[in-house]
């Protein structure tokens, strides 16, 4: 959503309660020339390939398209976006460590990596700004002069939301006020107190667990070793491995426990028989972020005569190494012989 602009033209300085200077280009002719601030209200938001719709007197002046540079793809909520011609751009943006601002230059100049290299203006002309989407669905606005505020913003003034902004924010809001003579750049507006700590309050990603293998079907020598596997996002920090010998009835944890969250786990096969057998994994910190098989696997505690392979089934595989022993060490089969 937009929450600042400025109606400076380029030659008159910005006016300033007692000659003060703005807090960052200072007291300066133009107030810092074009530019425009937008804060995030959306947590993870993409905003590759969206576009920003510049009005003049109700006349579309300029469109200015983002680019599908991966900056924008994953933007926290709380986030502020400048936009300017004459300043260059600066993507340090780190939330997590208290960098919540990304600011692009737009001009005919600039090398265009994040931002369409367009010139655009901004002014005391009823500007107005609306945000579309990489589907050219409108966002947001427009916003603005003639929106809210109907007229009034000087070319000495600015533009900006005298309020904390959330997704009950409208583009008429009467929050909008443009007969103002202090502005902020890349930082919350300036009028009492703008706060955007609601927005910037971070939660874990979710996060969540498929179960790869065992999956169903999968057929197991009791007293072998066996890898589980998984897949996950959000990364849980540990996940707990179980099993189930009678359909989900009930489940017992793996030993050893597994630890951490690698994707794999090497499962010592417990010795017993059962054909409706289970793996679950969950998040050690959510359990209700967990995954099943998809359908039973076999256990065999294998004891068949003539099983040579020891994947409790007899076939042509056991009938081989038995040919063998015969060419190898005569009739009947001698197994010392075969080491």
């Amino acid at each position: 959503m937009t929450t600042n602009f400025w109606g400076v033209e380029p030659h008159p300085p910005m006016n300033s309660a007692a000659g003060h200077p703005t807090p960052y280009f200072g007291r300066i002719m133009g107030n810092g020339g074009d530019w425009f601030e937008l804060v995030v209200i959306s947590d993870h938001l993409d905003m590759r390939l969206w576009m920003f719709d510049i009005y003049q007197d109700g006349i579309l002046d300029e469109t200015l398209q983002l680019t599908n540079n991966s900056i924008w793809s994953d933007l926290r909520s709380g986030t502020i976006i400048t936009v300017s011609e004459d300043l260059a751009s600066d993507i340090s943006y780190n939330p997590a460590a208290g960098d919540w601002w990304i600011h692009v230059r737009a001009h005919n100049e600039a090398n265009g990596r994040y931002i369409e290299a367009s010139s655009f203006p901004v002014s005391s002309t009823n500007w107005q700004l609306r945000i579309r989407n990489a589907n050219g669905t409108v966002v947001f606005g427009p916003a603005g002069e003639g929106v809210s505020p109907a007229s009034g913003i000087s070319n000495t003034e600015v533009f900006k939301l005298e309020a904390n902004p959330s997704s009950a924010t409208t583009a008429n809001s009467p929050d909008y006020d443009g007969d103002k003579e202090l502005s902020t750049f890349g930082a919350p507006n300036q009028w009492g107190l703008q706060s955007l700590s609601a927005l910037r309050t971070i939660t874990a990603a979710p996060s969540s667990l498929t179960l790869i293998a065992p999956n169903g079907s999968e057929v197991m020598e009791s007293g072998s070793s066996y890898d589980i596997a998984w897949a996950s996002t959000g990364d849980p920090a540990s996940v707990r491995i179980e099993f189930s010998i009678d359909s989900g009835m009930n489940w017992f944890e793996v030993f050893p426990p597994n630890i951490g969250n690698t994707g794999t786990y090497s499962w010592l096969v417990p010795m017993l028989n059962s054909d409706i057998c289970l793996v679950r994994i969950s998040n050690n910190a959510d359990r209700l972020v967990y995954d099943t098989s998809d359908s039973y696997f076999s256990i065999y505690e294998c004891g068949v005569a003539g099983d040579l392979t020891k994947d409790c089934i007899v076939d042509l595989h056991d009938f081989a190494i038995l040919a063998a022993s015969w060419l190898d060490c005569g009739n009947p089969y001698v197994a010392e012989c075969l080491k």
